[in-house]
């Protein structure tokens, strides 16, 4: 992952299996590395923060963004562009 800004997701196992059945690919804790929205590397995993999705991957952060409600997602640091109401 670069160093660009991310939006984080605090994360348990329920939402990460939750958002796996939406066809992410995240590592299985204790494990970190990569995560994968529709087969591209959006981000990254770790035991502290949770999921860091960097800023550019637009479509990952509107599918996360469009679905923080119904998911029960707790988003941080959402780019201003993607939350606009």
């Amino acid at each position: 992952m670069g160093r660009g800004r991310v939006m984080d997701i605090w994360v348990s196992d329920t939402i990460e299996n939750n958002l796996r059945k939406e066809g992410w690919t995240i590592p299985k804790r204790p494990l970190e590395g990569p995560v994968y929205f529709k087969d591209k590397e959006v981000g990254f995993s770790d035991n502290f923060v949770g999921l860091s999705i960097e800023d550019d991957k637009t479509e990952a952060i509107t599918f996360l963004v469009d679905n923080e409600d119904r998911l029960k997602l707790c988003l941080w640091n959402i780019p201003k562009k993607e939350r606009m109401w």
